[in-house]
């Protein structure tokens, strides 16, 4: 009965995350560096501008914080010069497994080229569609879609 009684206990204590490490600090820093790398130079199809996505708060559940920086591939690279984008930002999430999205970004123009994101609601663990899109008269006039899983 006392072996039962402390493999229960063991188990118990076990299988839990280690009160020494912040584990999802952990998780969310390694995938922060490995998007910042993916996205360091994504163009826009329709434009000469890329943007590359800066990580500030996850990628993770509840909210995410990120600032795009945009720049003219003739004139400038990942490390700028930085320049406005030629027409309106947006940024949508989307969950294509789910048919759903999250709620509304907000965008923050920072300085020329550079755009605080925030708002960033991830709902749930799975595949993200992050669209950047430039909206010209309202509508989507390009947009690059930056994937990740939680």
């Amino acid at each position: 009965m006392k072996f039962i009684l402390i493999s229960f206990l063991f188990l118990l204590t076990a299988c839990g995350e280690s009160p020494l490490f912040n584990h999802k600090m952990e998780k969310s820093s390694i995938l922060r560096n490995l998007i910042s790398v993916e996205t360091a130079g994504t163009s826009f199809s329709k434009t000469d501008h890329s943007f590359s996505i800066d990580w500030k708060v996850g990628p993770e559940l509840g909210e995410s914080r990120f600032v795009i920086k945009s720049w003219k591939n003739s004139l400038g690279t990942f490390n700028g010069p930085y320049v406005d984008l030629p027409y309106e930002l947006k940024v949508v999430l989307w969950m294509p497994a789910m048919g759903h999205g999250s709620s509304p970004t907000k965008i923050t123009k920072l300085s020329s080229g550079e755009y605080d994101v925030s708002s960033v609601y991830f709902i749930m663990n799975g595949k993200w569609d992050i669209k950047v899109q430039l909206l010209k008269d309202g509508k989507v006039f390009d947009e690059v879609v930056v994937s990740i899983t939680l």
